[in-house]
């Protein structure tokens, strides 16, 4: 009788100590479908940059590095099918950025619950929206997609976002001339790589895109030099930053596809000089 009891009590121990069903995460990680993935990390993305806000301030600079790192690692989850060659740094780079960026300007806002609320919404939608674009892109290297052109245009406005917040975040931090032009034509650079290389979704990068990209990022950093002399607010010096990199991306992408003409060279350079003389009417100069 005392042996049965005591075999009994061993059973409910090895119950109790039974290692955890990893299933359950296992089918997460695993198991979901791609709309549910992007979801699962929009959800977890936003958390992080609202959290951002909530500790201590020590600690939020590296956190805005582990939240840019994580979101490499969840989008290249969400879009693990056919990512091939160059697509590992291509399709990684709006959405790094994005969250990088977004995350460091929230430093720059009142600390109040409704603007935090407000921006973690446009973040969400933001990145599930980045997410379907890049998965787009994905599919677009493979075979042609209808979905493509609107991909593109959605794209470009969330990268001149980008363009933006990070111009309005590196003037606020008040570095030198050298500092912000080289800060600006790195961030230029790759992000107008992404920019052109969607205008024919290729699973190969191009010499010929890393020159254009280089032309790009070189006229921004030298904008971003010559206007590091300007008494110019924040939010001008980054709106005629992005103006700079809309008419730029634009007439290079007009002409890899070969539909580069006078009107919309036009257009483009118009935009710019709109902002140009905008800006310069409201600069303070005494």
């Amino acid at each position: 009788m005392y042996k049965r009891l005591k075999i009994n009590e061993e059973k409910k121990r090895k119950k109790k100590t039974k290692k955890p069903n990893f299933r359950v995460l296992k089918k997460v990680l695993f198991f979901l479908e791609k709309r549910e993935r992007f979801a699962f990390q929009t959800v977890v993305l936003t958390g992080g940059v609202l959290i951002t806000q909530l500790i201590w301030q020590d600690v939020r600079f590296p956190m805005v590095f582990f939240l840019s790192f994580l979101s490499y690692i969840l989008t290249a989850w969400s879009l693990k099918e056919d990512i091939e060659d160059k697509e590992w740094l291509l399709l990684f780079i709006l959405p790094v950025f994005f969250t990088a960026s977004l995350s460091l300007f929230y430093f720059l806002l009142p600390p109040r619950m409704i603007i935090r609320l407000t921006t973690s919404i446009i973040f969400a939608v933001g990145t599930y929206a980045i997410l379907l674009i890049e998965n787009i892109y994905n599919v677009a290297a493979e075979r042609s997609i209808q979905l493509l052109r609107a991909a593109q245009s959605i794209g470009l406005l969330l990268t001149l976002t980008v363009i933006f917040l990070t111009a309005n975040i590196i003037y606020s931090l008040r570095l030198g001339f050298m500092a912000n032009a080289i800060i600006l034509a790195v961030i230029s650079f790759f992000l107008s790589l992404q920019s052109l290389w969607s205008v024919k979704v290729e699973n190969r990068l191009s010499p010929r895109l890393i020159t254009h990209a280089a032309v790009i990022a070189t006229c921004i950093g030298e904008l971003s030099l010559a206007l590091s002399f300007w008494p110019i607010e924040n939010a001008s010096y980054s709106l005629l930053i992005a103006a700079a990199y809309y008419s730029l991306v634009g007439i290079i992408q007009q002409y890899l596809n070969e539909r580069l003409f006078f009107n919309i060279v036009r257009e483009y350079i118009l935009v710019f000089l709109f902002t140009f003389t905008l800006t310069f009417i409201t600069t303070r100069w005494g």
